[in-house]
């Protein structure tokens, strides 16, 4: 290995991203890693789209503007609620972000309309959770510009926290668990299961 190591003749360059961001300085910034790939973001009251290493900062009109805004806000709340569901906070702790994500929910809708209209959609469809939002609302089957209810999410636990299984009662079902788990018949795993 230390042979190979030594015939390695290479050269380290910056990306390109990096020398065009550098290039538009104040349009530009770098990405924070905070922000997903291909997202928007808040950044000093500016709004922001993430594309790889650099964040360029977008253009828009005041309601244009207003609505990313607002919907960047129930995006990073309803994620936040979903990595408290991921991992096991406590039902009240998730109980107050739904509370607040109804309440931004709420809020945004009474003064754009839906996530799901077409207004929305134009502003923010570049985002790469633009469909998460949009998951948030149960449209009406007939007339899809019609809230029919709100999802899930805004009242219950959706995602349990993944429990294993230390111990079942027959062979059988530590067979198909050894499968499922492991992808192969463990002996040694199937006799602890079933002690």
């Amino acid at each position: 290995l230390s042979d190979a190591i030594a015939n390695i003749h290479a050269e380290i360059t910056e990306p390109e991203q990096l020398e065009e961001a550098e290039e538009s300085i104040g349009e530009s910034i770098p990405a924070d890693p905070n922000v997903r790939n291909f997202s928007f973001a808040v950044v000093d009251g500016d709004i922001y789209y993430r594309e790889n290493s650099v964040m360029h900062k977008v253009e828009l009109s005041v309601t244009a503007e207003n609505r990313i805004k607002g919907m960047v806000k129930i995006r990073d709340c309803t994620r936040k609620l979903i990595e408290y569901q991921l991992e096991g906070y406590s039902d009240d702790l998730i109980r107050q972000e739904q509370q607040t994500l109804n309440r931004l929910y709420d809020e945004f809708t009474a003064q754009y309309g839906l996530l799901n209209s077409r207004a929305n959609n134009t502003a923010f469809s570049d985002d790469s959770s633009y469909c998460l939002l949009c998951s948030l609302e149960v449209l009406d089957d007939e007339d899809k510009t019609k809230l029919k209810s709100k999802a899930d999410m805004f009242t219950k636990r959706t995602i349990k926290q993944q429990r294993s299984v230390d111990s079942v009662d027959t062979a059988a079902e530590a067979l198909a668990l050894s499968i499922g788990e492991k992808a192969r018949v463990d002996m040694a795993y199937m006799s602890q299961l079933t002690g």
